[in-house]
């Protein structure tokens, strides 16, 4: 058994709240329309009763009796099966008038299938038919028309008209809801959780387009963090994390939002420069080598880091991404060999900037 205080967010009770806003005004307006009916021959007092019942009482008993089981969407589908017993039950005591009868037996219908689908919709047309021959039994047609009266007609109009709107909102707000996860699982396929940048894998493919379709000039380069490791060593993991974090901040705002960056490895950044020709790509990436050793860039509480860079140019030599990749790290490990802190481009022979 699942508490009432303990389950109410469960995931297993989606469907228990979804239905609860929406059965209580159903059964609200339903109640109208069955009650407008009714002006025209009252019956007895206790009918009146079991009707408000049913309207007012039902939807937070449904509720109730899903938070008090294992397993709450079957038993929900259950009390959908209830709702079209009463439903046909109260088609009956209005003495199957069209309008009122036809329009809680749509929206009854509506429910179900957009709960269950097809098997849900049969099983609920044979709970609404067994309901109304149970009703029929109790209220036996004497005087069955074909028009309702106004007063019928006016009771059954708002939930016609407002049931309906309801259910639509809901639906697009669940649309809506269903798009947003869809773009942050997207989202989080594409990037490090880290930093917040791409990821390698989505990175290689955006590669991989540029290198096909790209307008050239297109410059790769590979942005490391100078003695990373010593970092970690001597201040712990959570010091380097904090360290990725900040340079990952200072490259996306110096870059612009719209780089192509991304968390290429773990010490390791990658950056596209497309429409950018090598010669001005150094030149940029030489002023952010030096705007990252300025102290509103590192951060008074944080370690002072320098970042050595490789660049290589996508050329019609190159015959896949690949090697351009290649090259790009060629020129980081010549960075590296002339003692760090320099941006370095693969020619042939690497030159620094």
């Amino acid at each position: 058994m699942l508490p009432i205080t303990a389950s109410s967010r469960h995931p297993r009770q989606a469907l228990a709240r979804r239905l609860y806003p929406a059965r209580i005004v159903g059964l609200a307006l339903g109640m109208l329309a069955v009650a407008a009916a009714w002006r025209a021959v009252p019956p007895a007092w206790p009918w009146w009763m079991l009707l408000a019942l049913n309207g007012l009482g039902w939807p937070h008993l449904a509720r109730y009796l899903a938070t008090r089981v294992r397993d709450p969407h079957r038993t929900e589908r259950h009390c959908l099966l209830i709702d079209g017993l009463l439903t046909g039950f109260w088609v009956a005591a209005v003495d199957f008038a069209p309008i009122p009868g036809a329009v809680l037996i749509a929206l009854y219908n509506l429910g179900t299938l957009a709960v269950g689908g097809p098997r849900l919709l049969a099983a609920g047309s044979l709970a609404w038919l067994a309901g109304g021959g149970v009703g029929a039994l109790i209220w036996p047609t004497l005087d069955w028309q074909l028009l309702p009266t106004p007063l019928a007609l006016l009771g059954a109009l708002p939930l016609l008209l407002l049931y309906p709107l309801m259910i639509g909102w809901r639906s697009y707000r669940q649309a809506c809801q269903l798009v947003e996860q869809k773009r942050r699982e997207t989202r989080q396929r594409r990037t490090d959780a880290l930093t917040g940048l791409y990821n390698r894998a989505h990175w290689e493919r955006v590669i991989e387009s540029h290198f096909d379709t790209g307008r050239p000039p297109l410059c790769l380069a590979l942005l490391e963090i100078d003695h990373f490791q010593r970092i970690n060593d001597t201040f712990g993991h959570a010091m380097g994390d904090q360290v990725l974090r900040r340079t990952a901040r200072f490259l996306q705002e110096t870059l612009g939002e719209e780089a192509l960056l991304a968390r290429h490895g773990a010490t390791t950044f990658g950056l596209l420069l497309d429409e950018t020709p090598l010669d001005r790509a150094l030149t940029q990436l030489d002023g952010l080598r030096e705007a990252f050793l300025k102290p509103e860039a590192q951060g008074e509480s944080l370690l002072p880091c320098t970042l050595s860079i490789g660049l290589a140019e996508c050329h019609t030599t190159l015959n896949r991404p690949g090697e351009w990749m290649q090259q790009a790290e060629l020129a980081l490990d010549s960075a590296r060999v002339q003692g760090r802190n320099r941006v370095v481009a693969y020619s042939g022979t690497a030159r620094s900037a």
